[in-house]
């Protein structure tokens, strides 16, 4: 049972920059050291200290597997990992969660407390480093009756989780353990943290084992146009899957590490919430970012593929701001972060024409909109009211939602749901696209399309094997990973017999 919150927050900063060891060890004695008091059995404690910087995902790989979460976001100014849930929520509206965050901003910092003393001295506010933060992840879907299919079996429909153990990376790199009650729990946490491993490595035989059927999208394809034409809906977009398989395990760190060189320039996540499976992403899309009291969402629909070369990938970005039905589904888009926003924003400004967003594989047309938020507004209304945009699901919201609950063949679980962290100074929430489910030795891709009027099914077909590009190319490099490493074992067999020989 994960205790409930209650009562005030600590934040517990000790002194120096430690090697990790160093870092799990001191951790250990002061909570050990106060562990007694029974005063603080009432208090959401954060302990941290400064530890050398350290690979995130090669720490989180070595950790046992079951509940672990990474988040990193697109500008790569802050990236955390973590470990085991102090506390879990499976709502927004939860009184204490709603209770806790209110305090999060009135956390007290301690900073300058040797490893060996129990006493502190009461200092600055929290740095951004030091701030509580949660895990967020939710489905697409969550009121969708007979679509949670058996491979999210352990995946909840929603959860914002305090982790046990914290990682995170900003200008600094903390390792800090977050105490509920009794600490015990905590204290057997950071004694089972093991050392990053030395690599991360992809699986043997990856490869393509199932794909989406081509006539099963064209008939897709053809029953939204229908509904588009009679005027239902205005736009919708649909979903398939690609199939990958490997002859062991997938290390879904190893994955996402693989994601993030295939794709630098986006959100890179990681939830884990059963052993042997989890889901990775690497996305290009904000929902929403809100740093103090303004908020950022941007539109991102409209897509066309990447040329040889830059000339060619200006000819390409110029037939997409040309390209009337590229045009209108992002229109669509924008339309609606638009009348979301307008009420919760003293202004709201948006910019008059779309950008291109150039991503590997892919490029995107995307309009960005930012306001300074009225009182009162807080995260957890933005997410109800925004998610899901146009771009993932459709327009008219409800109406397209229950299209795709009618026509796709498939479960979405968290694929076009929101990933994202949460603290008293900022929050960071991006649209869970370009995503992959991994169990054991199998892995299942998620792509989509938006069809609006002048929608082609080859042509949104094509659209969505631009998408699986990152995950294809991975497959091609686990395969010279393998090559260059059995090239490797050979030259040093060779090396050892040539010395022996000498």
């Amino acid at each position: 049972m994960i205790p409930r919150l209650a009562g005030s927050i600590l934040s517990t900063r000790l002194d120096g920059c430690l090697p990790l060891a160093e870092a799990l060890a001191a951790l250990r004695t002061v909570i050990a050291s106060q562990a007694h008091a029974r005063n603080h059995h009432e208090l959401l404690q954060r302990f941290e200290v400064e530890i050398e910087p350290t690979d995130l995902l090669r720490w989180l790989a070595a950790q046992p597997a079951g509940k672990r979460f990474y988040f990193k976001n697109r500008e790569s100014t802050l990236a955390s990992a973590g470990l085991g849930q102090a506390a879990k929520f499976s709502s927004w509206q939860d009184p204490m969660l709603r209770q806790v965050l209110s305090r999060i901003g009135q956390t007290n910092v301690r900073p300058g407390q040797s490893r060996d003393s129990s006493s502190h001295s009461f200092g600055s506010e929290s740095s951004e480093s030091s701030e509580v933060m949660f895990f967020h992840a939710g489905c697409f879907d969550g009121g969708a009756v007979g679509k949670h299919a058996p491979e999210w079996a352990g995946f909840e429909r929603m959860q914002i989780i305090l982790p046990l153990v914290e990682m995170r990376r900003t200008s600094e790199t903390v390792l800090a353990v977050h105490v509920v009650g009794d600490a015990k729990q905590a204290l057997i946490a950071l004694e089972e943290c093991e050392a990053p491993l030395e690599r991360l490595s992809l699986p043997r035989g990856l490869r393509i084992s199932t794909d989406g059927d081509p006539v099963a999208w064209a008939d897709g394809i053809d029953a939204a146009l229908g509904a588009i034409a009679s005027g239902s809906i205005e736009k919708v977009v649909l979903a398939r899957t690609r199939g990958y398989c490997a002859i062991e395990s997938i290390d879904p760190c190893a994955m996402l590490a693989a994601l993030m060189e295939e794709e630098p320039r986006a959100f890179h996540f990681m939830v884990e919430q059963v052993p042997g499976c989890a889901f990775v992403g690497a996305s290009p899309e904000r929902l929403f970012r809100r740093v103090g009291d303004v908020v950022h969402s941007e539109a991102v629909a409209g897509t066309c593929g990447r040329g040889p070369d830059a000339a060619s990938d200006d000819r390409l970005a110029g037939r997409l701001l040309a390209s009337d039905k590229n045009r209108r589904e992002h229109e669509i888009v924008i339309r609606r972060i638009e009348s979301v926003l307008l009420p919760m924003v003293e202004v709201l400004d948006c910019a008059e024409s779309p950008s291109v967003m150039r991503l590997r594989h892919v490029q995107h047309l995307m309009t960005g909109a930012s306001g300074t938020l009225r009182p009162m507004i807080d995260d957890a209304q933005i997410l109800s009211q925004l998610h899901p945009t146009p771009a993932v699901c459709g327009w008219p919201v409800e109406e397209s939602r229950q299209f795709i609950r009618n026509h796709e063949r498939m479960s979405r679980g968290l694929y076009s749901g929101i990933v994202g962290i949460t603290t008293a100074s900022h929050s960071e929430f991006s649209v869970a696209i370009r995503t992959a489910l991994i169990c054991g030795n199998e892995m299942t891709a998620y792509s989509g399309a938006g069809i609006v009027r002048g929608s082609d099914a080859d042509a949104e077909w094509l659209e969505t094997e631009r998408k699986l590009s990152s995950f294809d190319a991975i497959v091609v490099r686990a395969g010279n990973e393998r090559h260059e490493s059995q090239h490797a074992d050979i030259s040093a067999v060779a090396f050892h017999r040539m010395v022996a020989g000498s």
